[in-house]
């Protein structure tokens, strides 16, 4: 069963938020508690939003902030990332996948261009069927 997971922090605190599909459908784990989603799609809005709001402070510039995105694949980072050490660049499988192949798009520009990035990383590896962007 398909889950991913958007962590992120500015300045400090942090956000963690989670979808994860069970035997009733998917569920969303918020700082608020959690949320039934009807569809993947609906559920990557969830975490979306939540996220976005939490990382729109960091768009002032000058406020360290760091997004870490998981997917069946692995982990990608944006931004300062302090509780990710450094790592090798992967095997050569890794780095074909589409994990590294999108988060290679993304070019340091901010907090919220960081999360789309992030977000197209989960519609790719979200099912197909109920993911449609």
């Amino acid at each position: 069963m398909f889950s991913f997971s958007l962590d992120a922090q500015v300045n400090g605190p942090e956000l963690s938020v989670s979808a994860e599909e069970d035997g009733l459908g998917i569920t969303v784990r918020t700082a608020s508690g959690p949320q039934r989603a009807r569809s993947w799609n609906e559920a990557i809005r969830i975490v979306r939003d939540e996220v976005g709001g939490f990382l729109a402070r960091a768009q002032r510039g000058g406020i360290p902030w760091g997004l870490r995105v998981t997917v069946p694949d692995g982990t990608a980072v944006y931004g300062e990332w302090p509780l990710v050490g450094g790592g090798g660049g992967g095997s050569p499988s890794f780095q074909n996948t589409a994990l590294v192949r999108i988060r290679n798009r993304w070019s340091d520009s901010g907090a919220l261009s960081a999360l789309e990035n992030a977000i197209q990383i989960v519609r790719e590896y979200a099912p197909a069927r109920r993911a449609a962007a």
